[in-house]
């Protein structure tokens, strides 16, 4: 058997959940089901539907449709096998009823177990048991992943804090230079008087003239003596 998609849709028509085993574009799925809403008919007794390529294997469960889309030449035994356990996991995920709301909330880990039923199109061999037992492990490797993320965010929060605090020091010290490099570029008290004494009127100093002492000779020079004569000139 080929199974295109399994979905799951409201009585009116409206998908809450798809997932495609096979390439096939979002346009041609929502086609694919709609023409499934516009052939059903709630008097029918079948469990299938077929148009011109595909065949639709069905289970009404309170409000809503579980379907897989096969290929027409696919086991119609074999199909409502898979149909029947995919019904048992849909059930298990929503324990208090399939509602939208509680099929919506559940869809990653519906999607998840569909997987491990179907795979490329095609059966696995497997239990309900073995579905869950696989989805424990999982659950426990997604919790190891997280707690070791967690952790993870934790240290690089406690590094970038840590760094910050650096930071901080660093701008203090900063600070404290630029404000003594601020007070000794400052002029000091003493210039201010000195330059305002300058500006007085300068007061004028006259210098003695200097003297130059001149050597006394040794010897005095021996002048003629000039006085009386008193011998009559005869």
């Amino acid at each position: 058997m080929v199974v295109i998609s399994a979905a799951i849709l409201t009585r009116e028509g409206r998908i809450l959940f798809a997932r495609q085993f096979l390439e096939i574009t979002r346009v041609q799925l929502e086609a694919l089901l709609g023409s499934f809403i516009r052939l059903i008919d709630s008097s029918m007794q079948h469990t299938f539907l077929e148009n011109e390529t595909t065949r639709f294997v069905y289970i009404p469960l309170d409000n809503i449709y579980l379907i897989l889309l096969t290929s027409k030449d696919s086991n119609i035994v074999d199909d409502l096998e898979t149909l029947r356990l995919l019904q048992k996991v849909v059930q298990h995920y929503c324990p208090y009823g399939l509602s939208d709301g509680s099929i919506l909330k559940s869809s990653f880990e519906i999607a998840w177990a569909f997987d491990d039923v179907i795979s490329m199109g095609y059966r696995e061999s497997v239990t309900l048991a073995q579905i869950l037992s696989y989805a424990e492990m999982e659950s426990a490797e997604e919790k190891a992943f997280k707690e070791k993320l967690e952790a993870q965010i934790q240290e690089a929060k406690e590094a970038s804090r840590k760094k910050q605090q650096e930071l901080d020091k660093l701008r203090v010290i900063e600070a404290q230079k630029e404000a003594e490099r601020a007070t000794y570029s400052q002029p000091a008290q003493s210039v201010s008087v000195i330059n305002t004494t300058t500006e007085m009127a300068p007061t004028i100093i006259k210098e003695a003239p200097v003297v130059k002492e001149t050597a006394e000779p040794a010897v005095a020079k021996r002048l003629p003596k000039k006085g009386m004569d008193l011998k009559a000139k005869r």
